[in-house]
């Protein structure tokens, strides 16, 4: 489970911001919107959500999440021994350019709490640290600074030998889990269990979807969440298509390509949704199917999409992050979406996503705790600034949704004052 995150130095955050998923004193919406642990005292938020305008660095957090996962899978292959770290700093200061970015994460496993973190720049490590808490008191495992590491007595003491491994452009974690340190293998499994997703961009979680569809232990439960959502089908089913030469022959491609896509491409996956047919006395009287893809519209394409990531995170317990949340997906559906992650029946998974849609706050909808709720705004100096309607001292009696549009939360795109001697037509 993620507890906080903090991130400094990278993109449009300047200073360091954190996002801090351990649940207030607040009562509002307790029994279902906040996750138990086995740490005493340690109650974490089920969701939160982020408002602002755009450009006002939602995105950038999540980028930032995304990138401590990827580059702490990755860092260590040998692969990358050469490259430079995809990182970009704060370019707006001169303060910023030539340090390097800070990462921070926290996150609950095994009944103890773990904090681990670094800073990088494009071309080394500079610092990283891991820690772990247990009751009120807090242990080392590892720190580094630069190429020097010091070894915690409560971390592998083998890990000692792996030092001179490490590599100024990798992590010393990434190398630990290469080599079988089981802290190291844990913790990174519990970041991949962070997933990220675009709303905009559906390829690669169709591919999830379906192959969620071909296991029997989740094809009923796929199809089960999508029927739910009254789109006009019965069902959805996948089906192999092997691809041959004779298919390419007639497919016009030149011929230079077929070898290439007959290596990289044997099976071709449709997808089709099961509808009626109906008679003139609208009797059903068969079945017919149709090309997701093709003749379904986006949004239905979009919640097949979310299907397979959405049902992981909840049957598994995993963080699950979704940008654009809003896209083409209908405002009763992704409230139902919300309520499937803030319910009581939800043990273990959390969601984290950027939206425009207010009503997801309206005072009607009882969604989001005032913890849960996020405004960002970036400054005059290009700076993302974040804060909770909790931190703003907003009252649980307020019209979070119209104070939010009327921009008394701030996070709203200023006016734009359009020039009256301006002629877009001469």
């Amino acid at each position: 489970m993620l507890v906080k995150f903090t991130v400094g130095n990278f993109l449009s955050f300047k200073e360091k911001s954190t996002i801090d998923l351990n649940a207030s004193s607040l009562t509002e919406l307790r029994s279902d919107n906040i996750l138990s642990t086995s740490i005493s005292n340690l109650s974490l938020l089920k969701s939160v959500v982020a408002y602002g305008a755009n450009s006002s660095g939602k995105s950038n957090l999540f980028k930032a999440i995304r990138f401590v996962t990827k580059f702490i899978q990755g860092s260590s292959k040998d692969s990358q021994a050469d490259e430079e770290i995809d990182i970009e700093p704060f370019r707006l200061s001169t303060d910023t350019l030539d340090k390097p970015s800070h990462f921070e994460i926290e996150v609950v496993f095994d009944g103890k709490k773990y904090r681990y973190g670094f800073e990088v720049d494009n071309k080394k490590v500079y610092k990283e640290w891991l820690y772990f808490s247990k009751k009120s008191k807090e242990y080392l495992l590892f720190n580094r600074e630069y190429q020097s590491i010091e070894i915690g007595k409560k971390y592998d003491q083998t890990s000692e030998h792996f030092i001179n491994n490490t590599r100024e452009n990798s992590l010393f974690l990434s190398l630990c889990a290469q080599l079988n340190i089981k802290i190291a293998i844990n913790i990174i499994k519990v970041l991949g269990d962070i997933k990220y997703i675009s709303g905009t961009n559906d390829r690669n979680t169709i591919d999830f979807t379906i192959k969620l569809l071909n296991d029997p232990d989740y094809n009923i439960i796929v199809n089960n969440f999508i029927k739910g959502a009254n789109l006009g089908f019965k069902q959805v089913k996948t089906e192999n298509v092997e691809v041959t030469s004779e298919m390419l022959e007639k497919s016009g491609l030149p011929k230079e390509l077929h070898k290439m896509f007959l290596k990289n491409n044997k099976e071709n996956v449709t997808i089709t949704t099961e509808h009626i047919v109906y008679d003139n006395k609208l009797e059903p009287k068969r079945n017919t199917y149709f090309s997701l893809i093709k003749n379904e519209s986006l949004g239905t394409r979009k919640l097949f999409s979310l299907a397979g990531p959405i049902i992981d995170a909840i049957v598994n317990g995993k963080t699950l992050i979704i940008d654009e949340f809003d896209a083409r997906l209908h405002p009763l559906l992704g409230k139902a979406i919300i309520k499937l992650f803030n319910s009581d029946e939800n043990k273990k998974a959390q969601l984290l996503l950027a939206s425009h849609n207010s009503h997801y706050i309206n005072s009607s909808s009882k969604l989001f705790r005032r913890d849960q709720i996020l405004i960002f705004e970036k400054d005059v100096y290009g700076q993302t600034k974040f804060e909770s309607l909790n931190d703003k001292k907003i009252r649980k009696d307020a019209s979070f949704e119209k104070d939010y549009l009327s921009g008394k939360y701030d996070g709203i795109p200023i006016k734009l004052e359009i020039n009256s001697q301006l002629n877009l037509f001469e």
